[in-house]
């Protein structure tokens, strides 16, 4: 499956089944180095997503007379 066809939750799944067999040590160094760039473009998806998702956030924020005001969610890294 493309990365571009997976969902957020879909893409964490399989960095998840990644990181299992990776953990196991049973697995060539040419198996694993495959599924060590595959985790790669996952992750690379992943904060993608994220990314374009943080700029549709926004707050709620009340004023001192008690109006709401909407405003962007930021988040300093």
């Amino acid at each position: 499956m493309k990365k571009n066809d997976l969902t957020y939750e879909e893409a964490v799944k399989e960095l998840e089944e990644i990181l299992e067999d990776l953990e196991k040590e049973n697995l060539s160094l040419n198996k694993s180095l495959e599924k060590f760039k595959r985790g790669i473009v996952l992750y690379s998806h992943c904060n993608e997503i994220l990314n374009n998702v943080e700029g549709e956030i926004k707050i709620l924020l009340k004023d001192e007379d008690g109006n709401l005001n909407e405003e962007d969610f930021d988040v300093e890294v």
